[in-house]
C-alpha cells in the first residue's frame, strides 16, 4: 500500500465517521431543540448553517480525498513510498472500519433503547413510570434507528467497502 492510499483511506474513514456523528447525534439533538426555540429565527439559521457545513465537510472528505492529499502534501517527504501492513488491502481496512462503526452504533444505543422499552412497558402496564424519569419517545426512536443503521452496515459491509474503495 502506498502512502497516498493510506491517507486516502484515513480521510475517507474520518469523513464517514463525521457523517455518522452528524446524522445520528447532531441532527436528533437539534431537532429536539427546535421545540424550545421554534420562534427564534437565529437558532434556525445557526442549526441549518452548521448542518450544511458538516454535510459539506463530509462530501469533501469522501469525494475530494486526492485534492486534500495534494493540497496538504500528505504523501510528500517520506523516505519510502510503501507502507507494509501485512496482508491488508484497502477494501479489508474499509470492511474492518465499517464493522467497527456499526458495532459502536449498536453497542452505544442498545442500552438506551432497552431502558426506554422497559420504561414504556412499565408505564403502559401501570399508572406510573420509573421514579423521576419520563418516557422519551424521541430518543427511543433515534436509538432504534441507530441500531437499524448499525445492523444495515454490518449486513452490507462488503458492498459499502467496495464503494468506498473506488478511486
Amino acid at each position: 500500500m502506498t502512502k497516498r492510499d493510506f491517507f486516502r483511506i484515513i480521510i475517507k474513514l474520518f469523513g464517514l465517521y463525521s457523517m455518522i456523528l452528524t446524522l445520528f447525534n447532531f441532527i436528533p439533538s437539534n431537532i429536539s431543540n427546535f421545540v424550545m426555540y421554534k420562534e427564534e429565527l437565529w437558532f434556525i439559521f445557526i442549526v441549518l448553517g452548521s448542518m450544511f457545513l458538516t454535510v459539506a465537510l463530509f462530501l469533501i472528505l469522501l469525494f475530494k480525498t486526492d485534492f486534500i492529499i495534494d493540497k496538504l502534501g500528505l504523501d510528500k517527504g517520506y523516505d519510502e513510498n510503501i507502507i507494509i501492513l501485512g496482508d491488508f488491502k484497502n477494501e479489508q481496512i474499509f470492511k474492518f472500519a465499517l464493522i467497527l462503526i456499526a458495532g459502536f452504533l449498536i453497542v452505544d444505543n442498545f442500552p438506551r433503547v432497552l431502558f426506554e422499552m422497559i420504561n414504556i412497558f412499565k408505564t403502559k402496564s401501570s399508572s406510573n413510570s420509573i421514579y423521576g424519569y419520563e418516557v422519551d419517545y424521541f430518543n427511543f426512536i433515534v436509538g432504534i434507528v441507530n441500531i437499524i443503521i448499525g445492523l444495515f452496515l454490518i449486513a452490507n459491509y462488503k458492498i459499502l467497502s467496495a464503494y468506498l474503495d473506488k478511486k
